[in-house]
């Protein structure tokens, strides 16, 4: 029996998407698991799996906009032949019908629209889904270019990709009552090692010290999964990356058995997929998350969760500051960290353990550096 392929869900608040790429063609054999087609979120452009084995019978959106769980395509054995009642029929009209084209001005109504544009602008815009009568060409004669077509999807993806991310933050922020628990933290450890080992970023320090303090305080690891709430099945720590299209936050899977360098590797993979807009579907999907804005100058913020995440953790830059040691005043490196967490979920005083025990972490950093960096 045929098998639909369907837009999948990435994140709570995504509602459609836009079919970018088929990496395969009709009548192709195609694994279960194997990347069938690139779509793209208000985030990134994501490879989306094959659910099942088989030939791909039918693809019912070349490119453009579909909806979540909408059927694109179908997957089955080659030959088979598949649901063609006029309710279906009727369906996949519904998805193939292209997006419905601007008014055109009362004075322009019935009259024939001849579009000049070349033809690098037509192929764009099909693969964006811009309606061509709707740009004002700034080549010779009016005639649209790539570029013309390029800006205007520019122009209308960016409040759509505001407006997914508000929804997000206003989820997030309406549903999990936030405790925040701040604390300034000595960074001794975390300045000595990134001045021993240079290649090292403070991201990627602190990013090792998150994965091996998580496993001891798994009710941070816990997801929503709708209305229940769910063990993390492992400590997939994801970090927040800004973006030409805003803040994602890829995931770096089992991150506590990861050592320095696969951490610091794993990390810059992730980042630069996130920047090219290449992240896979799944990579969006963690039980922890990392934000670092010490790079910017900043010392302290209050983070909104990341759902279904129930907590997150904000650092800010490590610095020297006066500190007050046995009555005596000196000087030391010092770093602002805040966790917040879903109430729901944990309380304050866990959140609070966490904070301690992420410090003595710190503290460990630079005899574990000497240990797994130089081995």
């Amino acid at each position: 029996m045929p098998i639909p392929v369907t837009i999948p869900q990435v994140t709570i608040s995504m509602e459609e998407a836009r079919i970018v790429h088929w990496l395969k063609a009709k009548d192709d054999i195609v694994a279960e698991g194997e990347p069938l087609f690139e779509m793209e979120t208000d985030k990134a452009v994501l490879e989306v799996p094959s659910p099942a084995a088989g030939v791909l019978l039918r693809t019912l959106v070349a490119n453009g906009i579909a909806k979540v769980n909408d059927v694109v395509a179908w997957i089955g054995e080659p030959g088979e032949v598949f649901d063609e009642t006029p309710a279906a029929k009727a369906a996949e009209t519904a998805l193939q019908a292209p997006a419905k084209a601007p008014q055109m001005p009362a004075e322009a109504a019935g009259a024939p629209q001849h579009i000049i544009a070349t033809p690098a602008a037509r192929r764009r815009g099909k693969e964006l889904g811009v309606d061509l009568a709707s740009i004002n060409g700034t080549g010779q004669g009016g005639r649209i270019t790539e570029q013309d077509v390029e800006h205007v999807a520019q122009a209308d993806s960016s409040p759509a990709s505001r407006r997914s991310f508000a929804r997000e933050l206003s989820l997030a922020w309406r549903e999990a009552p936030h405790i925040h628990i701040g604390r300034e933290l000595d960074a001794a450890g975390l300045a000595a090692v990134r001045e021993r080992f240079r290649p090292f970023s403070y991201t990627d320090l602190l990013l090792y010290a998150v994965a091996r303090v998580l496993p001891s305080f798994p009710q941070l690891t816990q997801v929503w999964n709708g209305e229940r709430l769910q063990k993390g099945t492992g400590i997939d720590v994801c970090l927040a990356v800004e973006t030409p299209k805003g803040v994602v936050a890829p995931v770096i899977r089992s991150a506590d058995k990861l050592s320095f360098h696969d951490l610091r590797s794993r990390q810059r993979q992730v980042t630069e997929a996130a920047r090219a807009g290449r992240l896979k579907l799944g990579e969006l999907q963690g039980v922890f998350t990392l934000t670092n804005l010490g790079m910017y100058g900043t010392d302290f913020f209050t983070p909104i969760l990341n759902h279904p995440q129930t907590a997150i953790l904000a650092t800010g830059r490590v610095v020297q500051q006066p500190v007050i040691t046995s009555g005596s005043v000196g000087v030391g490196w010092r770093i602002w960290v805040n966790l917040a967490v879903d109430h729901r979920v944990t309380d304050g005083a866990y959140a609070a353990r966490f904070l301690e025990e992420f410090q003595q972490e710190l503290n460990r950093l630079p005899t574990e550096a000497e240990v797994t960096v130089q081995s």
